[in-house]
């Protein structure tokens, strides 16, 4: 399986379809989309995913309705496996807002 093959299955489950400028962000990132994924290239990749794939996610239209076809996702769902990702390469989480306690 290509690495432009396991990003866009990846997110298949979220309705998540890719246009080739979101794929090319991770190209320019020094990973080669076509090469095969392997144990090798997989926390490249996963870093791409957090930097560039995920946060620009969150800034498209959650739901989008059209003619009567409509299509959303639900970026909380893309937000937890962010945090995942985050968690699995020893990186802070920036999107997700923990709760904090303040004494005053």
């Amino acid at each position: 399986m290509t690495v432009k093959d396991y990003i866009t299955s990846k997110f298949q489950p979220f309705g998540v379809n890719f246009s080739e400028a979101d794929i090319a962000d991770v190209a320019l990132s020094g990973v080669d989309v076509d090469s095969e994924l392997t144990n090798d290239n997989r926390k490249s990749v996963y870093l791409s995913m957090v930097r560039f794939i995920i946060p620009q996610l969150l800034l498209r239209a959650k739901s989008i309705s059209e003619s009567g076809f409509s299509v959303s996702y639900d970026t909380k769902d893309i937000l937890q496996y962010y945090a995942w990702l985050c968690k699995q390469l020893g990186i802070k989480d920036e999107l997700n807002q923990k709760p904090t306690v303040t004494f005053l």
